[in-house]
């Protein structure tokens, strides 16, 4: 099933949703139009129950550029352009990160700006070995948006933050991997089918402790010990009583792989 829209393309094959923007001539840089749409695209991945992970990339030569430039109104009122800001967190920022399906981005090209915060907003990276990351936005006198402030910090410790910011420099994809921004670096030509590999791994597994791991995993950097405890025993007690830990205790007993299709 494919459905293909001006601005985002989204197919769904072997249960992975693939979200692609699809502004290649502006190295799919952002404007409302692609936001809308990819914000339409991540809750019809969430809601739609034969999706069991997400890929997100872009096409042509980029990921993203972040913001276009082009169409930015430097006359748009305060309580306008704040209003708008928070509808793009409200709507794609958020989602993206609490869906309760494993999202990797596939990092083609520039992830620029709003465009590295994007992937940030991912659980994991693949990097094409010529993707390029930058917080651009001193350039333009503005500061991290789309979450970069509280994502990067959390990939790569407060001080390597700050000076990504501070000096807008580009970083390569074998450096981001070692800064742990990129989980994998791999050449151009492999980049999709060893991000549609991985998801097809991904969604084969248990929808439910995936959906709760992941929950987990975002709250552990702002929770204390004992509320991940209270946490982790709350959601396993649910997973022992699904059907899906059924098939998987099955499944191990008889010497066989699970199926936790429809469980």
């Amino acid at each position: 099933m494919t459905t293909d829209t001006p601005n985002v393309l989204y197919a769904v094959e072997d249960r992975v949703a693939t979200i692609t923007l699809n502004r290649p001539d502006a190295l799919n840089a952002t404007n409302d139009a692609l936001y809308r749409e990819l914000a339409a695209a991540i809750k019809r991945a969430g809601e739609d129950v034969e999706v069991g992970a997400v890929v997100l990339t872009g096409a042509g030569r980029g990921f993203c550029a972040g913001a276009d430039v082009k169409s930015m109104n430097p006359n748009m009122k305060t309580l306008d352009r704040r209003a708008r800001h928070r509808w793009i967190l409200r709507d794609i920022l958020q989602p993206l990160v609490s869906l309760e399906k494993p999202v990797i981005a596939a990092v083609n090209g520039p992830a620029v700006g709003a465009g590295f915060n994007l992937a940030l907003a991912a659980d994991i990276i693949i990097a094409a070995d010529t993707a390029i990351f930058s917080q651009i936005f001193k350039r333009l006198a503005l500061v991290p948006d789309l979450g970069g402030m509280y994502l990067l910090t959390r990939v790569v410790g407060l001080n390597v933050a700050k000076e990504l910011c501070f000096t807008a420099r580009k970083v390569g994809a074998l450096e981001a991997r070692e800064l742990g921004i990129v989980n994998r670096v791999v050449p151009l030509a492999d980049l999709m089918p060893e991000a549609h590999k991985l998801a097809r791994e991904i969604a084969s597994g248990p929808p439910t402790s995936l959906a709760m791991m992941k929950t987990l995993l975002n709250k552990s950097s702002t929770s204390t010990l004992d509320q991940m405890l209270e946490y982790e025993s709350y959601a396993q007690t649910v997973a022992y009583i699904t059907p899906e830990h059924v098939e998987g205790v099955l499944a191990f007993r008889e010497k066989r792989e699970p199926d936790f299709r429809a469980k």
